[in-house]
């Protein structure tokens, strides 16, 4: 009910020992006993335009850097970037590659299917 205020809290679930469910040893680690948490695209493309600028030779272009889809617990990233010259750009993309996937996973908790890669610029 919207605008209904209530001086009481709801009470935590328990389990027969007297402590919260969640709170239990070998119940999930501290997890929290309700709700759910959902990571929108755009948050996750936002994460990886800024870990593309974290590596060295690549930067986001100008236009949108990362589209992601996200299915679940999986994401799927399509990146542009331009890379200086004169860097590798196989090299600085597989290390995109790596840096973005695994910041990602560490930031979402998602795993990361596959990301492509569209080299858009080269800059000096």
């Amino acid at each position: 009910m919207a605008g209904v205020r209530t001086s009481t809290v709801p009470r935590q679930r328990e389990s027969p020992g007297g402590d919260p469910a969640w709170a239990r040893p070998g119940s999930g680690g501290g997890r929290d006993p309700g709700g759910r948490t959902v990571i929108g695209h755009g948050v996750v493309e936002k994460a990886a335009a800024r870990a593309v600028r974290e590596v060295p030779g690549a930067l986001p272009v100008r236009s949108r850097t990362a589209r992601a889809r996200v299915s679940g617990e999986v994401v799927l990233l399509r990146l542009r970037i331009g890379v200086h010259y004169p860097h590798s750009v196989r090299e600085v993309a597989a290390r995109v590659r790596g840096h973005v996937g695994q910041r990602i996973e560490r930031i979402t908790g998602k795993r990361v299917h596959h990301i492509d890669i569209e080299i858009a610029e080269l800059v000096r």
